[in-house]
């Protein structure tokens, strides 16, 4: 017998299951809405509707979060300071992090020590970071500092003399020369290390408060688990965590080898490639905003359109859906039952509406703020105290001249209220293809946007439902031809539009009609899935597979992985002899055989550091050491310019021994 446990905290809900490997079934399941303000909420509401029994016998539990993802884009996170070493302004500058603080000292394209570090510029460096910028937490990056770490490890011996408070350096977490990203990543790191380690002490309160005594793995962003220590040490590599479970989670219940995944959410849609079993991986790291990484990811197209994404109704009486996250009325009424009644006094009203709001808009509180309000904002906040309220009520309860002057922008920005409109959500209730929740409720917010765009509830419905399918199918494609062509902006023009429309919705040029077919199957999962997914792969022209427990693929994603530590380092040609740079030192050889042999013992033997450092007793890896295409060769007249030794340990964990407590 074991048993798993694997949590998804997703940007929507919380998901839970209890998977038994020895038969590869999933026995329970349970989902929650996410609380972002306090993930251990949400993740302790999901698990308290397991069965008490099962959840005594669980024997590993995973962990995916976007937490990571969610906290980068927010700017939350600790203050981090940078050392950089051997930076010059422009690099600097490039970097675009503050407080940051350049230190002499500079290594060369061969390892070599072109400038020597100062070290008392360093410490005047460290001191400047703790004392005036009063920062959590240190990155050390050095320029080229992968092909000699000498000075960033010398530079975080005078730190630890110097503070008790978290250091990174850059050369153990990237081997790739790009100094910019590998310093954004190494900041990024330091500034999650408190947001992830208050994460896993919320989830093992949780474990706690369960009866759940059992390691706890975490989710990588390229769908690999790694220990609670390793995630401690190394935040940054979550990133992508919740989509990388999801489309382990798709690969595992469908047994797809080739084709497409699309987990389809309440916020967003996430599209990945499988190939021979296992998603593309971002060949140039993640990116997420702003900052471009060196963290490995699954390579995933994030697309605002999800179940819960918001219905526009312009003054040209176009629908629009998305990229905005609404609250389903269906969800709201079915908490407040209240709003129904509300509903049915819009209605009445219908034809006083201001043309200048939606049809239906409610607002409901979440959270105090943090910040100063206006006099507007601080009344609007106050009247939602005993629940939600519709624009027009709001204008009322505030003396706001007009619904569309009351003042909910800025809180919605900064996360104290949310708004309740209508959303495909409301329409697969209305359909009957989704039941969770009040279909009185989506009837009565369709029927109101109907009215305002003159046509037929059932014409607005089936129009809502034909526009998610288009955009779902276009992004599809554009997946497709990403995966061989780098196509950062698609469609470019008018010519791409209409080649997209042709083969989207069955447009016709001149008699011309195009039609798509897809080889392989679309694996469509998350709650939704089944009804927002099946036009989209028709027009896509490929097999839709739902499989069972696709609503909660991203926790069975999570407990489902391997287990992966990855060592790499870079053999280099310099003045007749070549150089090995690893993460831990450089070394010099007469033949690129021997380097090769003492890069081969020399990686494995930090993988069993790295293992040591990370493992939960009783896990078996199996390593390897293969060598990666080096460009050109020593024979034959061609130029050898590198090669790249790595060494990986994959295993499963083995369960802790089960022992009910």
């Amino acid at each position: 017998m074991e048993y798993g446990l694997g949590i998804d905290a997703g940007g929507t809900y919380t998901d839970a299951v209890i998977v038994d490997f020895s038969s590869q079934q999933v026995l329970a399941k349970a989902k929650a809405l996410t609380t972002r303000d306090d993930y251990s909420r949400g993740v302790g509401a999901a698990v308290a509707q397991l069965p008490p029994a099962l959840l005594l016998q669980v024997q590993l539990v995973s962990l995916s979060t976007t937490l990571a993802t969610n906290a980068i884009v927010e700017g939350k996170g600790g203050v981090v300071g940078v050392l950089a070493l051997g930076f010059d302004d422009y690099d600097l500058a490039a970097v675009a992090h503050h407080p940051i603080r350049a230190v002499p000292g500079r290594i060369n394209i061969a390892g070599q020590v072109a400038e020597a570090l100062d070290e008392d510029a360093a410490r005047r460096a460290i001191r400047e970071l703790l004392e005036v910028e009063q920062v959590d937490a240190l990155a050390i990056s050095g320029m080229v500092s992968v092909r000699n770490p000498i000075h960033e490890r010398r530079v975080r011996e005078i730190a630890s003399e110097m503070t008790e408070k978290p250091l990174v350096c850059a050369h153990e977490l990237s081997m790739q020369l790009d100094s910019i990203k590998r310093t954004v990543t190494t900041a990024l790191n330091a500034r999650l290390l408190p947001i992830i380690a208050a994460l896993i002490r919320d989830v093992k309160a949780v474990m706690q408060a369960r009866g759940i005594h059992a390691p706890l793995m975490v989710v990588r962003g390229d769908g690999t688990l790694m220990s609670e220590e390793m995630a401690r040490r190394t935040p940054v590599e979550t990133i992508l965590s919740g989509p990388a479970a999801s489309v382990c989670g798709a690969q595992f219940l469908s047994d797809v080898q080739d084709g497409l995944v699309v987990d389809i959410g309440g916020t967003t849609s996430d599209i990945a490639l499988l190939i021979d079993g296992n998603p593309v991986v971002a060949a140039k790291g993640a990116r997420v905003g702003e900052w471009s990484t060196n963290v490995r990811a699954i390579d995933i197209e994030t697309v605002g359109l999800g179940g819960d994404s918001a219905v526009t109704l312009t003054r040209e009486h176009r629908v629009l859906i998305g990229p905005r996250r609404a609250i389903p009325l269906a969800y709201l009424a079915a908490e407040y039952p209240q709003l129904l009644q509300e509903l049915a006094r819009l209605w009445d009203n219908r034809e006083s509406q201001s043309a200048l709001i939606q049809p239906v808009e409610c607002f409901v509180r979440v959270k105090s703020p943090a910040m100063h309000l206006t006099g507007g904002e601080a009344r609007t906040l106050a009247a939602l105290a005993d629940g939600p309220l519709s624009r027009e009520q709001l204008a009322d309860r505030t003396g706001a001249m007009d619904p569309s002057l009351v003042p909910v922008g800025r809180l919605e920005t900064l996360g104290c209220v949310q708004r309740s409109t209508l959303t495909p959500t409301d329409i697969m209730h209305v359909q009957g293809t989704f039941n969770a929740w009040s279909r009185e409720a989506a009837v009565m917010g369709l029927r109101l946007y109907a009215h305002r765009a003159g046509v037929a509830e059932e014409t607005l419905s089936a129009f809502i439902l034909d526009a998610f399918s288009y955009w779902l199918t276009v992004h599809l494609m554009h997946r497709l031809i990403r995966h061989q062509f780098p196509v950062p902006d698609f469609p470019h023009g008018q010519a791409d539009r209409a080649l997209l429309d042709m083969l989207a919705d069955g447009s016709n040029i001149q008699g011309l009609t195009l039609q798509a077919h897809f080889d392989n199957p679309l694996v469509a999962i998350g709650a939704p899935a089944a009804a927002l997914a099946a036009e989209g792969a028709r027009k896509f022209g490929a097999r839709l597979v739902v499989p069972e427990h696709a609503e909660v693929a991203n926790a069975v994603g999570a407990i489902t992985g391997t287990v992966t530590l990855l060592v790499e380092a870079t053999i280099t040609p310099h003045d007749n002899v070549y150089i090995a740079h690893s993460p831990r030192e450089m070394r010099t050889f007469t033949s690129l055989e021997a380097a090769r042999e003492w890069a081969g013992t020399h990686l494995l033997a930090l993988l069993e550091e790295r293992i040591a450092l990370g493992q939960v007793e009783g896990f078996h890896y199996h390593r390897e050491v293969h060598t990666l295409d080096h460009n050109g060769a020593t024979t034959s007249g061609a130029v050898f310019l590198e090669c790249k030794v790595r060494a990986t340990a994959v295993g499963k964990p083995e369960f802790a021994a089960f022992a009910q407590v």
